[in-house]
């Protein structure tokens, strides 16, 4: 695709598919038939699904898997050779806090993100005796299309679904508690240009570490999680979700 500029930065956009194999190739090929090597690479791709884990079909959580994991593992097997042979890298992997936290109707989404956690952390130990670093970035809730672009089961829009009411309750409370037009930890208000400058910042230093969690919301819930007895944080996800 044609070179496009913002500020002074040249960037030229390469058409990516991390879903198909031909398709990371060819767009790596390109990359270093311009360049002549990759010092970063930032596994960003991802989409979530949400509903009852009851209404998944297998196929459609191995559509999930396929991006926010296997698209992952195809960039990293393809980039992590030319890193080596560079004897120095940089890997980021956009994870998210529901990686940490399996919140209620994304237990799909998060199991996905739990596993990039993991495997992360393999990776991390495994690279780094080559010079390549890995990363995991752990936002909250930011200001972007990812609940606009959000899919469901097919089994979530029947009307025998069990689960009909119970996911009604949760949207509206779910709706409401996130509104972007409201000021609070929770509300989706916050730009990603943050996270892009977090990106950024570790790009810049000599000793990254292993995670970086961003969004006031994400540190909520994870310190809630942390400190909580068990049955206080479920009490309070029932509560906060009308479930």
């Amino acid at each position: 695709m044609a070179a496009k500029k913002k500020g002074k930065l040249p960037l030229e956009l390469i058409q990516l598919d991390i879903r198909e194999n031909e398709s990371v190739k060819n767009a790596i090929t390109q990359v270093l038939k311009k360049s002549k090597r990759i010092d970063i690479l930032i596994n960003n791709a991802g989409f979530g699904y949400l509903g009852p884990i009851e209404n998944f079909s297998l196929d459609e959580i191995r559509d999930q898997y396929e991006t926010n994991i296997f698209g992952v593992l195809r960039m990293v097997n393809e980039v992590s050779p030319i890193m080596r042979r560079q004897e120095e890298g940089l890997i980021i992997n956009l994870s998210s806090i529901a990686g940490l936290i399996p919140f209620p109707l994304f237990s799909v989404y998060s199991s996905s993100k739990f596993a990039l956690e993991t495997l992360s952390e393999g990776m991390r130990f495994e690279l780094a005796h080559f010079g390549i670093k890995v990363v995991i970035v752990e936002p909250g809730s930011f200001l972007t299309k990812f609940s606009d672009n959000r899919k469901h089961p097919q089994e979530f829009y029947s009307e025998a679904n069990p689960y009909k009411k119970l996911v009604k309750n949760f949207f509206s409370r779910y709706q409401n508690t996130h509104d972007k037009a409201k000021v609070g930890f929770l509300s989706k208000i916050a730009s990603p240009d943050k996270v892009a400058q977090l990106l950024y910042q570790i790009s810049k230093e000599k000793h990254p570490k292993p995670r970086y969690m961003i969004g006031y919301d994400a540190y909520l819930f994870y310190t809630l999680k942390r400190l909580l007895p068990w049955q206080v944080w479920e009490w309070l996800l029932h509560r906060a979700y009308n479930w």
